[in-house]
């Protein structure tokens, strides 16, 4: 087995423990080959977000901001689909409104009128603001370098990770690290 097979067999189980903290119970990970081990943890960790998504449970460290209502109309159910492919692919960078609105089967206008109309925000912020939130929650949790978190939260310049995170919290990560030190 060369080191590149590894490591990133190690990125994969990491990612899905990351996924896990950030409340992304839909993440797998593919099983390998004949790699009992790897295929152990994989399955064991594929088996601990199963158990959470059916239990229901909502993670105590993120800001549930997904829209629930019994009678929802096709602008709120738009928009929730949405916001659900922002929030499991918060670590790529974010499709274009047009790319979206071709994706959820809708124009780019109504798209960006429902995102405004109901959530009180632009899609570009609402998908700034929740990899922000990403990032601060794995600050705080985890004992990650900020480059990874900001790499992991899908900013690929940590200088624009720490202007935008300053912006938006009035402090900036590496005092979180500290506070939490």
């Amino acid at each position: 087995m060369d080191n590149y097979t590894t490591k990133q067999k190690i990125k994969s189980i990491y990612r899905m423990l990351l996924e896990l903290i950030n409340g992304n119970l839909s993440h797998r990970i593919s099983l390998i080959g004949d790699d009992k081990q790897f295929n152990e943890i994989a399955t064991m960790l594929n088996d601990v977000a199963e158990k959470i998504q059916n239990a229901e449970y909502l993670n105590p460290y993120i800001n549930h901001q997904k829209l629930k209502t019994p009678g929802i109309d096709h602008a709120t159910s738009l928009i929730q689909k949405v916001q659900e492919y922002i929030l499991d692919h918060l670590e790529a960078p974010l499709p274009s409104t047009k790319e979206l609105s071709e994706m959820f089967d809708t124009n780019e206008f109504t798209l960006k009128e429902y995102f405004r109309n109901l959530l009180k925000t632009s899609v570009y912020q609402f998908y700034n603001d929740e990899r922000l939130k990403k990032a601060h929650n794995l600050i705080q949790q985890t004992t990650l370098p900020l480059k990874q978190i900001s790499f992991l939260c899908g900013f690929s310049n940590y200088t624009n990770f720490f202007k935008a995170f300053k912006k938006k919290y009035n402090y900036s990560p590496g005092e979180v690290k500290r506070i939490k030190g």
